[in-house]
């Protein structure tokens, strides 16, 4: 437990170090691709690090509520359904993404980006049909 929170404690640190590192590379006037990527990388660092810290402290405070949580998110009920609406979540991103490529076409955007849309559409449908049967083998 206490390696974890140092270990939450340094990607904070870390997190911190390099939003004031995006602070100086505009100071600088570095390029604003450079300061927009150091502050991306700090915030999700320094966010993580404190929701995780943050758990950890929750977990000392009350090991017993946590224990019960713990036991809740894995009962079978809530596996079904969080599989349920991540399989529906899928679906909808899936006929979403061909949708924007549709409307890519209707805009005459470049033939790249409406063929990258189709062959996420593409890798999604070949995944799904993959996983489909490997499961059917298992059960």
């Amino acid at each position: 437990m206490r390696r974890k929170k140092t270990l939450y404690t340094a990607l904070m640190a870390a997190g911190m170090v390099f939003l004031l590192g995006a602070l100086a590379a505009w100071k600088l006037s570095a390029p604003d691709k450079f300061g927009g990527m150091l502050t991306g990388v700090g915030s999700g660092l320094l966010a993580m690090g404190a929701a995780n810290w943050r758990m950890l402290r929750w977990a000392e405070r009350d090991p017993v509520q946590m224990r019960r949580d713990e036991i809740a998110a894995n009962d079978e009920r809530t596996v079904a359904i969080r599989r349920r609406a991540q399989a529906v979540s899928g679906e909808v991103l899936q006929w979403g993404v061909m949708a924007a490529a549709w409307l890519f076409i209707g805009f005459g955007a470049p033939l790249w980006i409406t063929l990258a849309a189709v062959g996420v559409f593409l890798g999604k449908s070949v995944l799904e049909l993959c996983l489909m049967v490997q499961y059917q083998r298992e059960m």
